[in-house]
């Protein structure tokens, strides 16, 4: 009889060819993380990852791809309520790899998977969206919309592999000629509310958007709070004079003028239609009024040496 000692844990691994993924190859990855007994699933078209992660309720989930197909994952798990057997681990293969810079998993892949290996787990929030056009969604890293959302639907599949992460910088110039802030109201925990014309909003699990903006650069992943991060009207060249500081990944700009920043259990952003338009890590919500509400402790996350909970201030 087999001594429980020599039994391996359970892994399923979800890779997405179309966002780097190929990189890795099945016998490779089985070899370099012996320890765990791997079930490999490729994906093919989307939706695949959803349904894989959703599928696994016990043992450990590696996804290999974008912030993406992570996202997919998110929402699979999400659906299936999060399970707790589940710990999620990424191997970053996208072009911005936004969420692996705040858990500090390195993009190359012998580090990465050494972050594997070594096990440093922490339990980590996530956010649930509701709005009438999505119904519910979830998501681990951050939401934004306006000039941030903007920025990403520019930033294509084509700039992204003609530019690599310079992608967003280059999308955000594009972007900022031609947006017009809306007058938007926020209501913080169902009694708190601002009114104001926002150009760039931001609601943050996590902390990195668009190849590495800091877009909620002091959210804490495991407070059960989300960070607000909103960039007032203040016309194209101040946007603009921002942009190095918010592009540079140790940046803390919210003390900047013209910056709002709160944080809550859950945030209501409502504008006039066709006004303010979200996407949560990368994926479209629309321009509903939506909710973001913080799932706490929802999930149990692999991290990297240089994590940290608590930003630097």
């Amino acid at each position: 009889m087999e001594s429980s000692k020599t039994q391996k844990t359970k892994a399923r691994v979800i890779c997405n060819p179309a966002s780097g993924g190929g990189d890795y190859e099945p016998d490779d990855v089985k070899k370099e993380l012996g320890e765990f007994d791997i079930e490999w699933v490729a994906t093919e078209k989307p939706g695949d990852t959803e349904a894989a992660a959703r599928q696994w309720t016990d043992g450990l989930l590696i996804v290999i791809g974008g912030d993406g197909t992570v996202n997919e994952a998110i929402n699979g798990l999400g659906k299936a309520g999060f399970p707790d057997g589940v710990t999620l681990a990424i191997l970053p293969t996208g072009t911005g790899n936004d969420l692996a810079a705040t858990l500090a998993i390195p993009e190359d892949p012998d580090e990465a998977e050494d972050a594997i290996r070594r096990n440093r787990v922490r339990t980590l929030d996530a956010a649930r969206v509701t709005s009438e056009g999505v119904g519910e969604m979830f998501f681990i890293n951050a939401a934004t919309g306006g000039f941030g959302a903007e920025t990403a639907d520019v930033a294509d599949e084509d700039m992204k592999s003609r530019w690599g992460k310079l992608a967003y910088a280059r999308a955000s110039l594009e972007a900022a000629r031609d947006f017009d802030a809306p007058e938007v109201k926020f209501t913080l925990d169902g009694r708190e509310e601002h009114r104001m014309k926002a150009m760039n909003v931001a609601v943050g699990n996590c902390r990195y958007v668009g190849g590495g903006w800091p877009a909620a650069p002091r959210a804490n992943p495991e407070d059960g709070l989300l960070d607000l991060v909103v960039v007032e009207d203040a016309g194209l060249a101040e946007i603009l004079s921002l942009a190095p500081s918010m592009l540079a990944s140790s940046s803390d700009y919210l003390d900047n003028e013209g910056v709002f920043h709160a944080r809550a259990k859950k945030i209501h952003v409502e504008t006039s239609p066709g006004g303010l338009s979200f996407n949560a890590d990368g994926e479209l919500v629309g321009d509903e009024p939506v909710e973001f509400e913080v799932i706490p402790g929802a999930l149990r996350v692999v991290v990297g040496d240089g994590y940290v909970a608590e930003p630097e201030t």
